[in-house]
Formats: C-alpha cells, sequence, structure tokens
C-alpha cells in the first residue's frame, strides 16, 4: 500500500509546526515528519539531550534543538517582527499573516516584576552608557507565571503540532529525512529512515521542506538541487560575558528582555539565562566551577551581523571564517558589554567562546525559490530559517510562524 497524503512536512519547527496545523485546519491529509523523539523538553537532563551543535569553522559551531517543536523547546521566547519591508521587495506580503499571529500567540513585554535582579541591573548599566535599549517582544504566556519564571510559559511549537495532530494530522517521530521522490520535475514523495536500517517512503501532492537552516540544504542536495548553499551562509556570531555580583542572590529569569542595537549590525543584550540552560552551557564549555555560581552570575550578550560566505562543502560539512571586520565589531561589542558588567559591580569577568547564533541564508528567495515558497521542483517547497534574508538580524520565530501561514495560504486558498 501507498503511504499517501495531501501534504508532507519535514520538520516540526515553527514553520513546519504552522504549515501541518494551517492545512490541518483545512481538511487536508498531512504527515509530519520529525528526526526527533517525540518527547518535552522539561528540565537539565531532557535540555542536554536535545542539543545538537553544528559545526561551521575551525573552532566554531552553532546549535539547533533535536524535539517536537523544534528550537522552540530550548529558545529565549524572543518574538521579532518579520521585516514585512523585505519580504515585499521579494514578492511576499506578510501583513496578514502577522496580524493574524498576533491574535493567536502570547505576545508580549514583560513587566519589571517578572525580572530578575541581575536582568535589571544590566539593563541600569545600559541605560547608564546611553546605550538605546528596548524592550523584546516576547513569547511568553503571562497567565502562567503568576508568581515569577516560569520555563513552560514559554510558547512552543509544539502546540501547533499537537493541535495538527488533533484535528487529523500523523505525526512520526524518529524519522529522518534523506532526499526528496522526484518523477521528473515534480516532487511526489520523501524517503525517510526509522532507526539505522528501515527505510520508508511516503508519497504527497505537496512537499514542505521545514527541516531547519542547516538540514535543508542537505536534503535538497541528496534530492538534485546540487547548487543550494552553494554562495554561502550566516551565524550571526555571538558570545556572552558573565561576571559574579557577591551577594547578589540572583534567581530565575526569563533571558532577552531587553537589547541595545548598535550601527544596525551589532547587538548588545540580557544574557542571565535560567540555572538550568545555564549550568547546561558552562558545563559545554568546561567551565564546571562556574556551572555553580548561577545565585552570583550576571551576564551580557553579544551577537553581530555576517556576511554570505564559506560554503556547504562536498563531504556534507558547513565551513566559513569571521572576517577581520566581524571579530572587530565583535571586539567593540565585548568592550560595551564588559562596561555595563563593570557597572552592575560584576567581578572576574569571563568571556565563553564565540558561536553562531543559528545558520541562515542558505536558500534565498528570487534565487532558490519563487513567491510561493517553491523550488525549481513543482511541489517542494521551503519553509524555514533558510529563507530568512541575510539583510536582516532578527529571532526568527514569528517570522517563521507567518511565513508557514503564508505557504499554507497559497497551497489550500480559500480557507
Amino acid at each position: 500500500m501507498r503511504d499517501e497524503f495531501d501534504a508532507i512536512v519535514v520538520g516540526s519547527g515553527p514553520g513546519g509546526a504552522t504549515v501541518s496545523r494551517e492545512l490541518s485546519r483545512r481538511g487536508k491529509r498531512v504527515l509530519l515528519l520529525e528526526r526527533a523523539a517525540d518527547a518535552p523538553v522539561d528540565g537539565f537532563f531532557s535540555m542536554a539531550r536535545a542539543f545538537n551543535a553544528v559545526r561551521v569553522g575551525e573552532k566554531l559551531a552553532t546549535a539547533r534543538a533535536f524535539a517536537t517543536g523544534g528550537t522552540t523547546a530550548v529558545y529565549f521566547g524572543v518574538a521579532d517582527e518579520p521585516p514585512l519591508d523585505v519580504f515585499r521587495n521579494l514578492g511576499i506580503d506578510l501583513s496578514a499573516q502577522l496580524e493574524e499571529a498576533k491574535k493567536e500567540l502570547p505576545l508580549t513585554v514583560l513587566p519589571d516584576e517578572l525580572l530578575a535582579p541581575q536582568v535589571l541591573r544590566t539593563r541600569a548599566g545600559a541605560s547608564e552608557l546611553g546605550l538605546p535599549w528596548k524592550r523584546n517582544q516576547m513569547l511568553i504566556d503571562l497567565s502562567r507565571c503568576p508568581s515569577g519564571f516560569a520555563a513552560g510559559a514559554r510558547w512552543s511549537a509544539r502546540l501547533f503540532v499537537r493541535e495538527a495532530v488533533e484535528r487529523g494530522a500523523t505525526l512520526r517521530s524518529g524519522a529522518r529525512v534523506t532526499r526528496v521522490l522526484l518523477d521528473g520535475g515534480k516532487a511526489i514523495g520523501v524517503e525517510y529512515r526509522i532507526g539505522k536500517d528501515e527505510v520508508r517512503q511516503a508519497f504527497g501532492e505537496w512537499i514542505v521542506l521545514a527541516a531547519g537552516g542547516a538540514a535543508t540544504p542537505h536534503i535538497l542536495r541528496a534530492s538534485g538541487m546540487s547548487h543550494a548553499a552553494k554562495d554561502g551562509f550566516y551565524i550571526h556570531p555571538s558570545f556572552s560575558l558573565y561576571g559574579t555580583v557577591p551577594g547578589l542572590k540572583a534567581k530565575e529569569s526569563f533571558v532577552a528582555s531587553w537589547e541595545a542595537e548598535l550601527d544596525g549590525d551589532l547587538c548588545i543584550g540580557d544574557a542571565n539565562f535560567d540555572r538550568s540552560f545555564y549550568r547546561l552551557m558552562m558545563l559545554g564549555i568546561g567551565r564546571f566551577f562556574r556551572a555553580l555560581l548561577h545565585s552570583r552570575t550576571i551576564g551580557v550578550g553579544v551577537m553581530v551581523r555576517d556576511a554570505l560566505r564559506g560554503e556547504l562543502r562536498d563531504d556534507g560539512r558547513y565551513h566559513k571564517e569571521l572576517s577581520d571586520d566581524e571579530r572587530a565589531k565583535l571586539d567593540r561589542g565585548g568592550e560595551v558589554a564588559r562596561q555595563i558588567l563593570a557597572r552592575a559591580g560584576a567581578r572576574n569577568v569571563y568571556a565563553a567562546p564565540v558561536s553562531g547564533s543559528h545558520v541562515g541564508g542558505t536558500i534565498r528567495i528570487k534565487e532558490h525559490l519563487d513567491d510561493t515558497l517553491q523550488t525549481e521542483y513543482e511541489n517542494l517547497h521551503v519553509c524555514d530559517g533558510s529563507v530568512i534574508p541575510e539583510t536582516v538580524m532578527i529571532t526568527p520565530t514569528l517570522t517563521l510562524v507567518c511565513l508557514g501561514k503564508y505557504l499554507a495560504d497559497r497551497l489550500a486558498p480559500g480557507h
């Protein structure tokens, strides 16, 4: 028997989860394939299992999460709005989808009462320096944290996956897609693995790749689209600085509640993580003693926008080197972060290694995709972080929800 669906969606992050939910709501038969097990990420050990590092340079990596809901299982909850003008110039109008998303999602700006002392101190330090800081819009349900921080208050794409399943979608976990099945110039299905040895195929009218900025180019190349990620990618390199403040009594806190943008390509912001994330990060970089100092630790993060450069090599590895200009911007950001920490009373300041925020720019609209997010192959679409243009520096979650709604509107209009 052929395993047939109206749509096959690869990946359950915000783009894939939204497409699946919207098509299921319209009565379409949807198969959602997720390579991770369908288990919640709700603590230190489950978080450690979910994280996966993608090497993008000699001493450079970026993190992603293998989990239902994709990286929203472990993200900070920041909800930057999509750059509407940028997408309009690419032939894509997301204004209607943004208004719809605003009505459905728990978008908020955190009140000071929910911010821990270490967060308020860093923000005050930014004010003393005259930095143009702003409060970030967050995807956090305030009704779930009436007395303070609650990790489960962050919105996760897992919620959209659950709604899709309730409306008839089929979720298959532990399914790693290896290639798209083609008939001439038309996509007709996918091939995927369950475990190490079992190979399966599924067929659908529409195929949507939403496996993430790092994974989708691999699938496209394996399917014959050899020019995917050929012209470089971006990672928005970042790092955080941490100091200790005697008697601070740091509390659990939502991270990234404020940021300051300098010159359009350098961002300074709150890097005061909750205890589990902080400990996991410190253990990951070999700072075992600092992992025990959350209650006295205060942090500031630095991120810069980098140019499209590097390559996805034939051996399947990403590689790029940061330019001297990008390193100079990181150094400048680090100096500003140190000044903020000094004003907060921090001692023993430590700079964590530079890493990539995420892989993006690997699949580009108007070059690899048309304005319906369709590739050169008919009925094969892409809807994940790989399509976010390199000209913007945003946390992509809300943009991907809007793109998922936009794509569903193109595939099944009039519903």
